[in-house]
């Protein structure tokens, strides 16, 4: 097996020890792992290197909790490279596990605790601090140069932010380490676009804990997902999706909604692949005895009382809460049709807004939209649909959805409702979810089609062919073209940090902005670019180490720009596409 995985402060912990010397080898060193054969028994694991060194591990929660439990028997421990590259080559271990939603209610927060006036303790924001400074070391030394020192100063800064209660910024952070980690192995799954996004979204979370900006709650984060008392409901079921998690989870998210329109979800993740979202959707569901499965409660209905929920809508399993089976409500009837009730511009506009929140905190169902049109055929790897004047290609994202909107697409004509999640990147295309009208069904899928978990034969559909299918829409560039010369150098330091950016001239890329008008992109190119080359020497012309703010704000407000300038871009090419067709 490989080396067990180690808590974020460990690593800098063991680094810190090693000589100068040492620390420098670390990275060039890490390829001997793979020679190693490391034995777990219990709580223990150890590899033998040679006949003279034994390198051994005490586990606690099935990783390396302190630099101290890692022992090596060679001479030069415990200041020795053996335990350097073991926590460097080791995967970081959260900490704070949240495979299993807490399953006791959060009392209701104090008036205190929610008030708007709020603002980061002294310790939240040191520790944001220290995590911007992490966050300015990876920037000037870029992917390509963030080694095991670099990465162990920010796991270490990880830790800080986890012990001050910061569990978004913590778990942003180790996203980010993970992502080093993977450009120095040169693993083809390294992505300098994520990379770029996940530090423009952790330096901005940081420099607003430090200036006390937005909600506190939601800057901070939860180490648990919190479950509050929300009373009793009644719940119709609208879909079961399918989820399949790049992260090695997968199963279902049941979907419901309340008499007042509001959605909800009953999720059903567990660890493994696609082969687990079957026994996920055939599983009772976690919520009183109702005696409902997951696919069952998608298009029944439930009674639920002492309820409880987490701020992004998903329902609580705590032993006080009971639920019982309750009839369904079909999609054309109170209260799921209002769902359909809302324009689609409203919804694309909610839907953009909503990606704009902590997934901690974006209410279940924001992302998605709910489109009543007519079929006009297959375009590309999508069913068209006729919404009004517009029209929505629907995509699906596993096998099972796109084998249902090939029989779909194959009758023209026919009458559909449909839920989709919204794809920002792609204008007027939308993954569906689950469909209703028209159709044929036999009784165990009443009400609808979940798309992921049905499957759609052709005898169930008929159109009548009537409608023409309109010339596909031309493509849209993910990243509009006026902000590419600044996203370039943006994504060109993450990737090579600060020298690369200083060594390139950009006075002809500002000129060209100024000059067709994008005179604040010019000035955020022009900013970057001197930030990047205003190095400070030393009496001898050698350069002075820079701690100072003007580089790394410079480069979040370049990457901020460029984010929200793409983001609008995309949100307007989505209105255009639905309100114009």
């Amino acid at each position: 097996m490989t080396v067990p995985p180690v808590f974020p402060a460990v690593v800098g912990d063991v680094l810190d020890a090693l000589p100068p010397r040492l620390r420098k080898r670390v990275d060039a060193s890490l390829g001997r792992v793979a020679e190693w054969t490391v034995t777990v028994d219990a709580d223990t694991a150890g590899v033998t290197l040679d006949a003279e060194t034994t390198l051994t591990w005490t586990l606690r929660q099935g990783a390396l909790t302190a630099a101290d439990d890692l022992v090596c028997s060679c001479l030069l421990a415990p200041k020795c490279l053996h335990r350097g590259i073991a926590v460097a080559a080791a995967q970081v271990a959260d900490g704070v596990p949240e495979t299993v939603p807490d399953q006791q209610p959060v009392p209701d927060a104090s008036p205190a605790a929610d008030a708007l006036d709020e603002t980061p303790s002294e310790d939240e924001r040191a520790a944001a601090a220290v995590l911007w400074q992490a966050c300015a070391t990876v920037l000037r030394a870029g992917a390509t140069g963030s080694g095991a020192v670099v990465r162990a100063e920010l796991l270490r800064a990880v830790h800080t932010a986890r012990v001050a209660g910061l569990h978004r910024a913590a778990a942003n952070g180790l996203r980010i380490a993970a992502t080093l980690a993977a450009a120095r192995s040169g693993d083809p799954s390294f992505d300098r676009e994520a990379l770029t996004a996940e530090l423009v979204e952790l330096m901005l979370l940081c420099h607003d804990l430090r200036t006390s900006t937005g909600p506190v709650a939601e800057l901070r984060g939860t180490a648990r997902r919190e479950y509050r008392p929300i009373g009793s409901l009644r719940l119709y079921g609208l879909c079961t999706e399918v989820v399949v998690a790049a992260s090695g989870y997968a199963g279902v998210v049941t979907h419901l909604v309340d008499d007042g329109g509001v959605l909800w979800t009953v999720p059903a993740i567990m660890p493994g692949g696609a082969e687990r979202v079957a026994a996920a959707a055939s599983g009772p569901v976690a919520i009183g005895e109702s005696g409902l499965s997951q696919r069952a409660l998608g298009r029944g209905g439930l009674l639920l009382s002492g309820g409880t929920a987490s701020p992004d809508h998903r329902l609580g399993a705590g032993k006080a809460v009971r639920a019982v089976a309750a009839s369904a409500a079909p999609w054309g009837e109170p209260p799921l049709a209002g769902l359909w009730a809302q324009p689609l511009p409203d919804q694309v506009t909610r839907a953009f807004h909503a990606r704009t929140r902590p997934d901690s905190h974006r209410p279940a169902g924001a992302d998605l939209l709910f489109v009543t049109g007519t079929v006009l055929g297959a375009a590309g790897d999508a069913m068209r649909l006729a919404v009004g004047e517009a029209h929505v290609d629907l995509v699906g994202e596993r096998d099972r959805a796109r084998e249902n909107l090939r029989v779909l697409a194959n009758a023209p004509g026919l009458r559909l409702r449909a839920v989709a999640r919204l794809l920002p990147d792609r204008p007027g295309t939308a993954v569906a979810l689950a469909v209703e009208g028209d159709l044929d069904l036999p009784d165990e899928l009443r009400h609808h089609v979940d798309l992921g978990l049905d499957q759609l034969q052709r005898s169930h559909v008929a159109g009548d062919g009537t409608r023409a299918l309109p010339p596909r829409p031309e493509p849209v560039d993910r990243v509009p073209r006026p902000v590419r010369p600044l996203e370039n150098v943006v994504h060109r330091i993450a990737l090579g940090g600060r020298a690369v950016a200083a060594v390139a001239s950009a006075e002809r890329e500002v000129a060209t902005l100024a000059r067709n008008g994008l005179t604040t992109t010019a000035g955020l190119l022009a900013d970057l670019a001197d930030a990047s080359r205003d190095r400070g020497r030393d009496a001898f012309g050698r350069v002075v180490r820079d701690e100072g703010e003007d580089f790394p704000l410079a480069w979040l407000r370049a990457g901020l720009h460029v984010r929200e300038f793409t983001r609008a871009a995309a949100r307007r090419a989505w209105l255009a596409a639905v309100e114009h067709g």
